[in-house]
C-alpha cells in the first residue's frame, strides 16, 4: 500500500459500520481482535498521527451502523479516496461508509450532540436475524419461561420512567465511570409488521457502559410480566449494583451519532 508523506497534518472523520461478532469490542485489547486495532493498522500507512478518538466505545459483540472516529493524519488522502484506502486494508467485518476532512476542533466524542442505539428483540426473532437480535425464550435470562408473550406497551411504560436526566449508576457497569448522570432524550418501542419482533430505540446525550443493555433487560422483564414497570424507577433511585437481566450484546447496534453541523454530506 502506498505511504503518504506530505507534511501538513489534517483532521479527518470516518463513519464506520461493523459486525460486533467479529471483534472483542472497539477499544484495543492485547492479543484480541478489536475495531480500534484493525482501524489503526489500516490508517498508519496513510499517515495516522496520534490516537483515534471514538464517539462510543462499544462492548464485545455490539454492532455499529453509525460509529464515528476522528484523528489527525499527515498527508492522508481525502474523502472517497480515504474511504477506499481504509476499506482496502480492513477486515470484512469492518467498513468505512464515509470519510471527510473536518475542522481541527472536531472530536468524535466531545463534539457529539447525541447517540442513538437500537436494540432488537423477538419472541422468537426471525432466523435471518441470528446474531443481530435477542430471541425469546431465553433460558439463561428467564429460566422456565417457555412461551413468552412480550407486551410492547409495558416495555414502553418502563422505559418512559428513565426519560430525562438521572443518575444512572444503578444501570451502569460498576466502577467504569466516575460521573454517572446522563440524559435519556427519547425511548421508543417499534413493532415489526407481521412477526413478533420489536426495535427498542434509545437516544441520549451519552450512555454509560452496559446502561442500554441493562435498561432493555429490565424493560423486557416488565413486558414479560416478570417485573413491574416501576422497577426502572426503583433501580434509578437505589443507585446500587445492577442485579437484573442484562440483554445480550448481539441485539444492540449503535445506529448513529448526531453532530451540528453534520460531519458528512447527506
Amino acid at each position: 500500500m502506498q505511504t503518504y508523506h506530505a507534511m501538513e497534518k489534517r483532521r479527518h472523520a470516518l463513519l464506520l459500520a461493523y459486525d460486533g461478532g467479529a471483534f472483542r469490542g472497539f477499544q484495543r485489547q492485547p492479543g484480541l481482535p478489536t475495531v480500534q486495532e484493525a482501524l489503526e493498522a489500516a490508517l498508519r500507512p496513510l499517515g495516522l498521527s496520534g490516537r483515534i478518538d471514538v464517539a462510543a466505545r462499544t462492548d464485545a459483540g455490539v454492532h455499529a451502523l453509525g460509529q464515528v472516529v476522528t484523528f489527525w493524519a499527515r498527508g492522508a488522502p481525502e474523502g472517497a479516496a480515504l474511504r477506499a484506502a481504509v476499506n482496502a486494508a480492513t477486515p470484512p467485518g469492518l467498513m468505512c461508509v464515509e470519510a471527510a476532512q473536518v475542522p481541527p476542533s472536531t472530536h468524535a466524542r466531545a463534539s457529539a450532540r447525541s447517540r442513538r442505539y437500537v436494540y432488537l428483540v423477538g419472541a422468537p426473532a426471525p432466523a435471518e436475524l441470528r446474531g443481530r437480535a435477542w430471541s425469546l425464550p431465553d433460558e439463561r435470562a428467564f429460566p422456565g419461561l417457555a412461551a413468552p408473550r412480550l407486551e410492547a406497551a409495558v416495555v414502553q411504560e418502563a422505559l418512559a420512567l428513565a426519560l430525562g436526566e438521572h443518575d444512572f449508576a444503578g444501570f451502569a457497569r460498576p466502577g467504569e465511570q466516575r460521573g454517572t448522570v446522563r440524559s435519556l432524550l427519547s425511548a421508543e418501542v417499534i413493532a415489526a409488521v407481521g412477526q413478533p419482533l420489536w426495535a427498542v430505540v434509545l437516544t441520549g446525550r451519552g450512555f454509560l457502559r452496559a446502561m442500554v443493555r441493562n435498561l432493555v433487560g429490565t424493560a423486557v422483564a416488565a413486558g414479560l410480566g416478570l417485573a413491574a414497570p416501576s422497577r426502572v424507577a426503583e433501580i434509578l433511585a437505589a443507585r446500587g449494583r445492577y442485579r437484573g437481566v442484562r440483554a445480550p450484546a448481539w441485539g444492540l447496534t449503535l445506529a448513529g451519532v448526531e453532530y451540528r453541523p453534520p460531519l458528512f454530506r447527506p
